[in-house]
This record gives structure tokens, sequence and C-alpha cells, in this order.
């Protein structure tokens, strides 16, 4: 990854992370949905970056890329 896509990649990742907590807030979700929400949220960050770093992450016969 080029260092202009990880920028670009960073705005749009604060982007979602901030509109999913204003829809949260707005629609007075409880705090254990939240949280499962904010985690799902970073496991898929999490995946999307080592997928872009190593190429790809296989879980079993699933390929994330």
């Amino acid at each position: 990854m080029s260092l202009l896509s990880l920028l670009v990649a960073l705005i749009v990742i604060c982007l979602v992370f901030w509109a999913v907590r204003a829809l949260l807030a707005a629609f007075s979700i409880g705090d254990p949905i939240a949280t499962v929400v904010y985690v799902l949220m970073v496991l898929i960050v999490v995946l999307w970056l080592l997928g872009g770093i190593s190429g790809g992450v296989h879980l079993g016969n699933l390929r994330l890329s």
C-alpha cells in the first residue's frame, strides 16, 4: 500500500466509525449492542488491513481479500 492509499483508508475508516457512533446514539442503541458493533467494525478493519499487507487472509476455505 502506498502512503496516499493509507491516508485515504484512515480517513474513510474514521468517517465510518464516526457515522456508526452517531447512528447508534441517534437511535439510542444500548451499550451491549453498541459494543458488539464496535468490536465487529474493528475486526473487519484489522482483517482488511492484514489483507492489504499480506495479500489476503485465509480462514479455511474463506478468502478475505
